[in-house]
Parts: C-alpha cells; sequence; structure tokens
C-alpha cells in the first residue's frame, strides 16, 4: 500500500504546486507593449491571418459545439479541414507563434481555446515550413485557470477489449505566463479467439491431435488411397480408434481443424503519460519548456506452437509404407507470447524575440524511444524427432523435456534525436501593392539508432546521421485592391522558396515551390502551387531489427488458397531518398460575410519517385517484378518464404479532388435579456463534410514494368482504397447537453488477380461515432457538488460495420472474416469529467 500512498502524495504535491505558481501570477505585471511575445495584428489577438483566407475558423461557441473534451478529441472533430488532401496532419501554431512541439497545446483543454484558425498549405512558408500541410493555430483565453479530473470506462459489444482511462490536468494562463501538467493512464483488454465467431482456415492442417501429410506435400500412401478410393494428402489421426489404415482412410482429405480459444486477436495494453508544459517572459524574449514521458506497454498471447513430427514408417505405431509428417499443436506446452514496451522521452524549447524589425524564434528539442520486444518463436523439436526416430509414439503428447523452452528472441532498438531551427521572419522592403515579407530557417539535426536482437534471429546495426539545412522563402503582393495597384485584378501575390539540406548518407537533397495567391474579389481566393521535396527513410525504417517468424499464415493470391511460410520483418538500411512533385489549385469561398459557412475545393497533381511502402500481396505481377521478396519450392511451386521489408516503388502517379465544407453559428434569433440580464442560451451547431475523389493512382513498382492500377483492381496491400470517400461530422451544443456524430464513408472497391479464388470485391463502408455529453448541473440544479461536472457517453461504430469482402465465388473468404478484418468492431464509452475553473 505504501507505493501507492507515496505516488498520492507526489499527485498532490504537484497539483498544489502548480496551484501555487498560478497565485503568485496573480499579481504579475501585465505584457509589455513590445513584448516579444505577443502577436501585435490589426485583427484578433494571436491570429494568424494575413492575405490568404482561412479554410476555416471556429470561435469559442463553435469549440464547445463539438462536445470534445480533450485536444485529441477536438482535434478528431476537426480532422476533415486540417488534413492536407495526402492525409498529412497539421502544423501547430499557438497564438499565431511557432511552437516546440505540438506539446505544447496537445496539453491544453478545449475551454482554454478562444478561437481555432485552418490555413491552406501555402501559408506553411511564413513560419518556416514546407508549404505541405495546412496550418492550425489556437488561440488561448488571455485569463483561464482550470483543474480536471475524467475517469473513463469501455468496453466493446461483441464482448472482451474492456478498458480504462483516468486523468488529471491542470492549466494556468495568465497575459503571455502559462502552465499545464497533465497526468494519465490508459488500459485496454485483449480480445482473444473465444469471444469472437471465427471458422478455421481450412488451408491451415494443425491440430491439437494432428494430421499427416506426405514429406513433399503430395500423396501420402498409395495403400491409404486405394482405401479411400481417392488420391489422399491430408488425413487427421483417428481419435478413439486404432491407428490403422482404414481409420485413416475413414476421414481422408478431411483435415481437423483446431483453433486455440485464448489465442489473442488484439493485445492487452497499458499506456501512463506525463507531460509539463511553461511558457512565459525573460527580460524581452519570450520562452516556453515541455517535458514529456510516456511508457506502453503490449501483451498478446500467440497461441499454441506449432510441430510437424517426422514419423518414420519403421516404428509400430506408423501404419504407413513411406515416412509421413504429423501436422500438429504442441497443446502440452507453455503457449507462446509476446511483449513490447516502449519507452519515450523528450524535451522541447523555445525563445523567441525581435532585433531591427526582424522577428526571431529559437526551438530546440531532444528525444530518446526505446523499444524491448520478447517475441517466443516456436518449440525446438528436433529432440523429438529424434525420440521419435528411436520408437517413441508421436501420436501422444511430448514429454516436456523433449521440448524445453521456447526459441526467443530479444530485440531492443532505441534510437535518438536532438536538433534545433532558428527563423527569422520580416518585411524589409515596400512595393505600391504591400510589403515583401521574408521568412529564412537554418537548421541542424543529429539522430542515432541502435538495434539488437538476441536469441533465434541474432541481429545488430547501428546507424547514425546528421542533417543540416537552409531555407528562405518569399510573398511578393503584385495587386492589391485596398491600395488601389492593379485594382481591377483585385488582390494578387506571389511566393516561393528554396531549401538546401545535407543528409549523412544522402548527400544534397533540394526543395523548391513556387505559388500565387489571388484574390479576385471578396470571400473568393485561387491558390495555385508547385512544390518538390526531398525527404530521407526514417531511421526506423532503416534498423528496426530482423525478425524471422515460422509458420506464419500468409495468403497466396496465384494459387488461391493460405500457405503457412517463414515470414521476415525488419528493416532496410539500403532504402533511398524520396522525391514528391505536387501541382495543386484550390479556390476557397465565403458565401457570405457574417456567417462562418465556408467551402474550398483542392485539387491535386502529385508524382512520387522513390516512396518507401511494404508488398504484402503475394500477387502474381508482385512477384514478377520483385522476384526477392517471396520464395518457392521449385518442387511443388508451393510458397515457403515472404519477406515484408520496406522497399522503394520507382514511381506513383496520382490525382485528386478533396472539398471541403464547414459550418457553425447559432440557431435562432438571440431572445431578449432576462432579469438577470443575460440572454437565456441559444443552440449552436459545428458541421461539415470533406469528400474526396481519386481520378487516378497508379504505382510502378520497378523501372520499365507496367503500373499498378489501384484503383482498377490491382494491389499490393491485398486492399485498396476507393475512388470515392469522405468524412463528415455534426454537432448541436446547449448547455444543459451536447450531441455530436462524425464518420467516414467508402466507395466499393475490388482486387483483382485473374483468379476468382483470390478476388475481392469489397462493399462500401460507412463508419459513424456518436457521443452525447451531459452537463449535471443542468439536471441537479442547486447542487454544488454537481456544477461543471459532465457525463459522456460515446459510441464508435455505432453501425457496427465492417470493410466485408467477396471472393469471386460470392463467399466471405476465411482471411477476411469479420474477426481479423476488424476484432474490436463497436465500442462503448461513459466517462465522467470534473472541472474547477477560475476564468
Amino acid at each position: 500500500m505504501k507505493p501507492f500512498v507515496s505516488r498520492g502524495a507526489a499527485f498532490l504535491l504537484c497539483t498544489t504546486l502548480l496551484s501555487g505558481h498560478a497565485h503568485a501570477q496573480d499579481s504579475a505585471p501585465p505584457p509589455a507593449a513590445d513584448d516579444p511575445n505577443t502577436i501585435v495584428v490589426t485583427g484578433y489577438r494571436g491570429s494568424a491571418i494575413k492575405k490568404v483566407a482561412p479554410l476555416a475558423t471556429l470561435d469559442e461557441e463553435a469549440i464547445a459545439a463539438t462536445g470534445a473534451s480533450s485536444m485529441s478529441d477536438l482535434l478528431k472533430a476537426v480532422a476533415p479541414v486540417t488534413k492536407s488532401a495526402d492525409g498529412s496532419d497539421p502544423i501547430f501554431l499557438l497564438n499565431g507563434q511557432r511552437i516546440s512541439s505540438y506539446q505544447e497545446v496537445g496539453t491544453l483543454p478545449p475551454e482554454a481555446i478562444a478561437k481555432m484558425e485552418v490555413l491552406p498549405e501555402p501559408e506553411a512558408l511564413r513560419f518556416g515550413y514546407p508549404p505541405t500541410r495546412r496550418v492550425l493555430n489556437f488561440i488561448t483565453k488571455p485569463q483561464f485557470q482550470q483543474t480536471e479530473i475524467n475517469l473513463g470506462l469501455g468496453t466493446t459489444t461483441h464482448l472482451g477489449g474492456l478498458s480504462g482511462n483516468a486523468k488529471l490536468g491542470v492549466t494556468r494562463l495568465r497575459g503571455s505566463s502559462r502552465l499545464s501538467l497533465n497526468l494519465e493512464h490508459k488500459r485496454t483488454g485483449t480480445i482473444s479467439l473465444s469471444e469472437r465467431e471465427v471458422l478455421a482456415n481450412p488451408d491451415i492442417v494443425f491440430d491439437a491431435v494432428g494430421n499427416i501429410t506426405a514429406m513433399d506435400g503430395g500423396e501420402i500412401d498409395p495403400a491409404l488411397s486405394a482405401l479411400a478410393g481417392t488420391p489422399v494428402t491430408v488425413a487427421p489421426v483417428p481419435t478413439g480408434a486404432a491407428l490403422t489404415l482404414g481409420n485413416f482412410a475413414g476421414d481422408a482429405n478431411r483435415p481437423r481443424l483446431f483453433l486455440y480459444p485464448g489465442t489473442g486477436l488484439s493485445p492487452e495494453n497499458h499506456t501512463s503519460k506525463a507531460e509539463v508544459t511553461w511558457g512565459d517572459r525573460i527580460g524581452q524574449l519570450g520562452a516556453s519548456l515541455s517535458l514529456g514521458a510516456e511508457r506502453s506497454r503490449n501483451d498478446l498471447i500467440s497461441g499454441p506452437s506449432t510441430a510437424r513430427l517426422l514419423v518414420p514408417s519403421t516404428i509400430p505405431y506408423s501404419p504407413f509404407g513411406s515416412p509421413v509428417v504429423l501436422n500438429r499443436y504442441l497443446t502440452e506446452a507453455d503457449l507462446l507470447t509476446q511483449s513490447q514496451v516502449t519507452t519515450k522521452l523528450r524535451g522541447a524549447g523555445t525563445l523567441r524575440g525581435a532585433i531591427a524589425g526582424w522577428r526571431w524564434d529559437l526551438t530546440g528539442s531532444v528525444e530518446q524511444q526505446v523499444g524491448r520486444g520478447i517475441s517466443e518463436i516456436r518449440y525446438d523439436v528436433g529432440q523429438a524427432n529424434a525420440a521419435i526416430a528411436a520408437g517413441a509414439n508421436p501420436f501422444i503428447p511430448l514429454d516436456p523435456a523433449l521440448l524445453g523452452d521456447p526459441l526467443t528472441n530479444r530485440s531492443r532498438l532505441r534510437t535518438r534525436t536532438i536538433g534545433a531551427k532558428s527563423v527569422v521572419t520580416n518585411s524589409p522592403l515596400h512595393l505600391p501593392a504591400g510589403d515583401v515579407s521574408v521568412t529564412a530557417t537554418a537548421e541542424v539535426e543529429r539522430a542515432t539508432a541502435s538495434s539488437r536482437t538476441r536469441g533465434a534471429d541474432p541481429f545488430r546495426l547501428d546507424l547514425g546521421r546528421t542533417r543540416k539545412e537552409g531555407s528562405l522563402a518569399l510573398d511578393i503582393p503584385i495587386a492589391s485592391r485596398d491600395d488601389n495597384v492593379l485594382p481591377w485584378a483585385g488582390t494578387l501575390s506571389l511566393n516561393g522558396s528554396a531549401t538546401a539540406r545535407h543528409i549523412g548518407g544522402y548527400g544534397m537533397l533540394t526543395d523548391r515551390t513556387a505559388g500565387l495567391s489571388w484574390t479576385p474579389r471578396k470571400r473568393i481566393q485561387l491558390l495555385l502551387q508547385d512544390k518538390s521535396i526531398g525527404t530521407a527513410p526514417p531511421l526506423d525504417q532503416l534498423s528496426s531489427p530482423a525478425s524471422t517468424l515460422i509458420d506464419i499464415p500468409v495468403f497466396d493470391y496465384t494459387a488461391g488458397r493460405t500457405e503457412l511460410v517463414t515470414l521476415t520483418t525488419g528493416g532496410n538500411p539500403d532504402l533511398k531518398a524520396e522525391r514528391r512533385r505536387t501541382r495543386s489549385l484550390a479556390v476557397n469561398w465565403q458565401p457570405w460575410e457574417k456567417r462562418q459557412w465556408r467551402v474550398s475545393a483542392t485539387y491535386e497533381d502529385v508524382t512520387i519517385r522513390n516512396q518507401t511502402g511494404l508488398v504484402r500481396a503475394v500477387t502474381p505481377r508482385a512477384e514478377s517484378v520483385l522476384p526477392d521478396l517471396f520464395v518457392r519450392d521449385p518442387a511443388s511451386d508451393r510458397l515457403t518464404a515472404v519477406f515484408y521489408r520496406p522497399t522503394n516503388f520507382y514511381e506513383e502517379r496520382l490525382k485528386q479532388l478533396n472539398v471541403v465544407f464547414s459550418l457553425s453559428g447559432t440557431l435562432g434569433k438571440e431572445k431578449p435579456q432576462g432579469k438577470d440580464g443575460k440572454s437565456p442560451p441559444q443552440l449552436t451547431y459545428y458541421g461539415g463534410v470533406g469528400p474526396t475523389y481519386r481520378f487516378t493512382d497508379k504505382l510502378r513498382l520497378r523501372p520499365g514494368t507496367a503500373a499498378f492500377d489501384l484503383l482498377n483492381g490491382d494491389t499490393i496491400q491485398g486492399w485498396n482504397t476507393g475512388r470515392f470517400s469522405t468524412w463528415y461530422y455534426f454537432s448541436l451544443n446547449h448547455p444543459a447537453i451536447n450531441f455530436h456524430v462524425d464518420g467516414w464513408m467508402g466507395g466499393r472497391y475490388r482486387v483483382l488477380t485473374g483468379n476468382p479464388a483470390s478476388d475481392l470485391y469489397y462493399s462500401s463502408l460507412i463508419k459513424l461515432n456518436a457521443s452525447t455529453d451531459l452537463n449535471l448541473f443542468a439536471v441537479f440544479q442547486g447542487r454544488e457538488w454537481a456544477r461543471k461536472l459532465h457525463l459522456k457517453l460515446e459510441v464508435e461504430n455505432l453501425l457496427d460495420s465492417w470493410a466485408r469482402a467477396e471472393d469471386g465465388f460470392g463467399n466471405v473468404p476465411v482471411r477476411n472474416q469479420r474477426a481479423f478484418s476488424d476484432p474490436v468492431g463497436r465500442t462503448v464509452t461513459l466517462s465522467l469529467r470534473k472541472r474547477f475553473n477560475k476564468e
């Protein structure tokens, strides 16, 4: 009990110290007018909006309408607007300024945010980033103080997967000073085969008692085939009967199938996290610091070990005329398990100020991630086969002394990154149409990776590289209706950037961008951009430990059946750098000036060279292009080994259109004030939809080979993305209750291989999530304990939908059963959140 008391005392001590710090801030002087930590703009305090119109803005009411109780909930609600067309997450700003890490905004509660602004990709140049991602700016309230406690309990509706979480958050904002602390723990239970309806795969002939096959996979015994009246390639071991050829013939070619109920479909997870963020002034400088630690553990029961026992024809227990193989699970031995523990430590800081009109900031960060894994692969049956050859009975449980401990791989991967980046910006030159904006950056980063595996598959690799880069970005005004410079052209500006990047092992990589921003009339804006980006692969893809697993089921699209293969995974130190060119045209339109209703449409033409990916589908086309990733038995042509390692794809061409409709506001007219001088609360809403249509998506794995048409049946993953997909979301909010729905919808698509047994036809998919947040103070009026106490019910995948696929014969393949495609299904979570506020 003592450790719990100690942790509780420390927990309360941290809360007390933070509260004391906040009270000390009460007497802090207001920020100076020339404080570089305070953005001075002609519009909203902390706004990042300049010439380019935002894709969306959310005020305090719209944020409340999302029903978000954490920053992750809020980002999920606005994801369709903030994600770029390629799915990239946005760049985060806080009060119009760069931050050292997402943690600076991730630790804030939604109630601390006064406004959110979503800017298009070209605006990233102003903040020292390449124009490949949208910009999301959070504007905080000037004064805010809150302590929150959140407890949640959830489960799947198909049994299993019981989850729970607990969180303590403390936030203090006062002018330019801020401090926040988050402590959180989550637990998610495992889901096993016994908790789902699963059919055994008839191609996997392992069983608790055993199935007999020939040494070469062909006919077992001509005498057995004569008794059965047909060639026999597999026969289950009889139970409760003598081991004679006649009894083996009774179930010839009908293998006995077995699924161990305790085998895990998803792991049990425990994650603990602690984060603290501080920001304030140091003399004339603005400064921030964020520290974080996270530990996550996954445990999974892999099931019983497989064994191929060699049964000679010379022992008295075998009725066969030649040696055979007994395929069975070693249920007499301990189950195989896997465990993975990942620990992350990170720290980041920022300094910002101004010199002679140039605003500058310097960010530094250090991060270390250590992953330790223990994977039990199989039991070595060498001694067991020797005992059987000497006359032991192979059809009874084996003596544990013959098996020993399971063969085990113990892996460790440590990555460490330390870096610094400086950004300076100014408008040093004035043209008739406005100021020329200049942004320059300099950055250096050192990254190392150390990978080790001890056990059945020893492995060792150490990598390190240094990245140095510098960039220059310009925004040049050409026409301005407001300044009466070429007023017939509206407002027009050109922007461009150049980046030189030297990376150890890859030499010099360059980026370049060129763009145009044109506002022909108010509330309509066109953005034209051409960008080319060069990036090196991340270290974990280069250095992940190699691992070899035996008897892993992999579907062979060529043969139309599942094979048990030797699967090798790990990194690839020979990966090349990627080059991506994107040409885009975007239109942003706000139909009404006084309504937050916006429409944006972005067309992209993307060409990617040497992107890194995995080939998971063993199709005839993939084998013909990448034969080194697959191994077949020369005699039987059956698949025996597969390598799941990242490789470079020569070229991908993608053309798509992304449209976003977003709206927020208040329903109805404002009602007259009551006796207390306040107007009755009104319903507020927030919603939108973000459809994407892909015109073409063709992937060429190697130069000179035919392209894979990923929208018309070709695949490298075993599944594809349809031409059409869309996100949608809508929320209604009242001080007493909030209702929110969001989801995703995808159209039909197919995987075609030329073999009806391997072809897949996926139906359209609709995912719907819903939540209701009830303000208990509105229910228990006058009860002080219920003040700012909220009860929230969340249902993920309300329709319990999944990616259903049928083969060319109209059947759901065993490999595509729901238990494998989506073992979790619908989940229900009930949470209680208590806030103690001082605003």
